[in-house]
């Protein structure tokens, strides 16, 4: 369990690096735009056409391919990810502990302080959503959310909480999962 614990939490860490870079990059916010991605399978509103980017990480288990699909502006960064799992890593594991990894690889990543949690249901997948505050930097909202073995990681960063307030209903609430009733 401990290796799967630090495994996820290492994977979530890496979106929040990837979103933070995002936000210096500078660039106007675009309009929001249906985005799909079929080897994902899943679709989201996001301001314009996103970046793809593939981190892979050696595992005990195998490599483990981690997909980022990265868009936003200097004010505010989006970015949804995922990674599938050998289903033999879910023997004997508690999801909710899994999430609870999820979101302390995250806080600890980014020296932040949770500031809110809590639990979701995705059309009968254990999810959690969490806003941390990164001292004198950002605030990330995300939502990570286990469907079969999939983690599905969903992650805005701003500077600006109302930033975030106002842009993140329309991502978070837009995402669909292929063959997920609505």
């Amino acid at each position: 369990m401990k290796f799967v614990k630090n495994l996820i939490g290492f994977l979530t860490g890496v979106i929040v690096i990837s979103s933070l870079f995002y936000l210096s990059r500078g660039g106007k916010l675009e309009d929001f735009k249906p985005y799909r991605s079929v080897e994902g399978r899943f679709s989201i509103l996001l301001p314009g056409k996103p970046e793809r980017e593939l981190q892979q990480v050696d595992t005990s288990t195998g490599a483990l391919e981690f997909i980022i699909y990265q868009a936003g502006s200097e004010k505010i960064g989006f970015v949804v990810g995922y990674v599938d799992y050998p289903q033999k890593m879910f023997e004997n594991v508690d999801i909710k502990q899994m999430l609870d990894a999820a979101r302390d690889g995250v806080v600890q990543k980014v020296n932040g302080k949770l500031e809110y949690e809590k639990a979701l249901d995705f059309h009968g997948n254990t999810g959690i959503e969490i806003e941390i505050k990164v001292p004198k930097k950002a605030t990330i909202k995300a939502r990570v959310i286990l469907i079969g073995n999939r983690l599905y990681n969903l992650m805005a960063v701003s500077e600006s909480k109302r930033t975030l307030n106002k842009n993140c209903p329309k991502f978070f609430d837009s995402f669909k999962v292929d063959g997920m009733n609505e």
